[in-house]
């Protein structure tokens, strides 16, 4: 009997209020840690520019012994989840092997996104899988711009090997929108051997080498009222530090600094990540009360007349604009905002840090923030259901 046909890509989505909290809390428990953008393949879509002749930034083993031996203390913070990226991540077995056995053993789940060129035969890409047996997941990337490098049989190869191991295999599918007779193959492809269930799939992004691809934006649908679902913070293999895995991976014109993790324990930096009011506000409740703001100061003026559909795309045109990224920084660091964003964390996702934090750093000038107390009594007693939020919007 053959397999049913794989569904085409689409990018609506019906999540109920507790599926879509269970989606933006990723980022409370999930970190990333991009190993390098070293390559063997020089896709043209490529969002962080990764190629062969990158191998300079490679992250150094004494650091990642350094990332490793912070595992036990993250998952003491709430980590759960540790993912490695690149470039491609298996150029720096080492690195990978150290951090991987390392968070697995402090009991973390570990995930790879590998292209799998190495894939050459099923008993090496056996022992390759073998090799990093702290690494449960194996995120397959596929799509028309990798098959110019790797063929697709070795994604078949990998995927079942990973399998016979008892590993979790899925296969990172992106495509164009609209898609290509290209993607319609590779889908096809894909569904001789693969579940639907395993098989995700991503449009092709504006961001490194795709933004000279042309790809129009779309204007299908509104962005503004969706939030930010960032999957956490991303560890460069340079200790830099990116606020998603998309289109600010390797961006670095944006508001979201953390400093250098070589310097800082990375539980000090993830609770910094969850406490930036800019990125939370989004991370929340979507852009609507940033364009607010930007209207108001007469700002949505520096954007196009027609703005993408996709937070994803609209998200570096909005901070990467140094005008209006520092107006935002500023309004948002009002007392009141902050407080009422770290508020909106806590009751909207659970996520009581901010608020605690929050709370602390405002005591001197409370008497002049409305509803500081009530939110005082709130970080003391989260899950404190005598109070009555007035409205959540900021001001």
């Amino acid at each position: 009997m053959s397999k049913p046909q794989i569904k085409e890509p689409n990018p609506r989505a019906r999540l109920t209020l507790n599926e879509l909290a269970k989606v933006q809390s990723i980022a409370a428990k999930h970190i990333t840690f991009s190993l390098t953008l070293a390559c063997p393949l020089k896709c043209a879509h490529c969002i962080v520019g990764a190629g062969p002749d990158k191998g300079y930034t490679t992250m150094p083993v004494e650091v990642a012994r350094n990332y490793a031996a912070q595992m036990p203390a993250l998952y003491a913070h709430g980590i759960r989840y540790i993912s490695f990226t690149g470039g491609e991540p298996l150029l720096a077995r080492a690195q990978l092997r150290i951090l991987s056995t390392a968070a697995a053993e402090a009991g973390m789940e570990c995930g790879v996104v590998t292209a799998a060129h190495w894939a050459t035969g099923e008993s090496i890409t056996r022992r390759v899988v073998e090799s990093f047996p702290g690494i449960h997941l194996w995120d397959l990337s596929v799509d028309a711009y990798h098959s110019n490098f790797v063929s697709l049989e070795k994604i078949r190869i990998a995927h079942q090997a990973i399998k016979s191991l008892g590993r979790c295999a899925s296969l990172r599918f992106t495509y164009h929108d609209p898609l290509t007779d290209e993607d319609r193959e590779i889908l096809k492809f894909l569904g001789t051997f693969a579940e639907e269930s395993e098989i995700f799939s991503q449009k092709i992004r504006k961001a490194g080498r795709g933004k000279d691809l042309g790809i129009p934006d779309s204007h299908k649908f509104h962005p503004w009222r969706k939030p930010c679902i960032t999957q956490g913070m991303v560890v460069r293999y340079d200790g830099s530090l990116g606020p998603c895995c998309i289109s600010l991976v390797e961006e670095r014109r944006h508001p979201f600094q953390l400093g250098d993790a070589r310097n800082r324990p990375l539980t000090e930096i993830h609770t910094h990540y969850m406490s930036l009011p800019l990125l939370q506000l989004i991370r929340l409740i979507g852009f609507m009360e940033v364009m607010q703001w930007l209207e108001e100061a007469d700002l949505n003026k520096e954007l196009p007349g027609s703005l993408p559909d996709d937070v994803c795309d609209l998200c570096p045109m909005l901070f990467t604009n140094p005008r209006i990224t520092e107006y935002l920084t500023n309004r948002v660091a009002k007392p009141e905002n902050r407080l009422r964003i770290a508020v909106l964390a806590s009751r909207l996702l659970g996520e009581h840090q901010m608020l605690q934090r929050t709370v602390r750093e405002l005591r001197e000038g409370a008497s002049e923030i409305e509803g500081f107390e009530l939110a005082a009594a709130l970080a003391v007693q989260p899950d404190w259901d005598g109070i009555t939020l007035a409205s959540g919007a900021t001001q």
